[in-house]
């Protein structure tokens, strides 16, 4: 933002206010006018209306000098009003923001509220989607280890197994029915696989020993 030094009615240059600062625009000039109504920020009209404030206060001192020196007085009571004017108007426009500024903080806050909301419930149907996948895996698992068996293809069925329970870790409060039924399912297998690992070892058979050793 350019920075527009302040002049009094007298014509001299910035004068500093009661609180020590110096004014950051000419009040009463057009530029002054574009540039106040371009404000946005709160905090920067509430400066601009204490430098205003500030402003209005050099300016009594001012016309206390120009009554005594009864020297163009009219051009100066002029200047003063302008700056009044535009005092009013940085006070209205300052309410009139704080107002829009505490009607959006409000949406803000009831649009934050729906989003966390809006999050919670979407996690809530993604775990539920996660436990019903776990669910129909299982009993995949399940049916693939029985028809495994079935047709002796126990590397398959050790490879069900193992995913089974690689699932079921993740949700143990769920499934105890298919979980009772997969432990029946690899405690026939295991029986299975060492009566075949036995009767490789009798025969000699090394292929056999080594597939059986592998399965698990």
């Amino acid at each position: 933002m350019k920075k527009v030094t302040a002049s009094t009615p007298n014509g001299s240059a910035a004068m500093e206010s009661d609180e020590g600062t110096k004014s950051s625009i000419d009040f009463g000039t057009a530029e002054a006018m574009d540039h106040i109504r371009t404000l946005t920020d709160v905090g920067a009209m509430t400066r601009l209306l204490h430098e205003c404030i500030a402003y209005q206060r050099s300016l009594d001192l001012d016309l206390d000098n120009l009554l005594s020196q009864r020297s163009d007085l009219d051009k100066q009571l002029l200047h003063l009003q302008k700056s009044s004017e535009v005092l009013d108007i940085v006070s209205a426009d300052s309410e009139y923001m704080l107002s829009n500024v505490s009607s959006t903080s409000k949406l803000a806050d009831q649009v934050s509220r729906k989003v966390r909301e809006l999050d919670l419930a979407q996690s809530r149907v993604n775990s539920t989607l996660h436990r019903i996948d776990a669910i129909v895996e299982r009993s995949n698992c399940i049916d693939g280890v029985n028809k495994a068996l079935n047709s002796e293809d126990f590397e398959s069925a050790a490879n069900y197994v193992q995913t089974f329970f690689q699932i079921d870790a993740k949700y143990k409060d769920s499934g105890s029915h298919q979980r009772d039924q997969m432990l029946s399912f690899k405690k026939q297998l295991e029986g299975i696989v060492r009566k075949k690992l036995s009767a490789a070892v009798d025969q000699r058979d090394h292929a056999a020993i080594l597939r059986f050793i592998r399965i698990f």
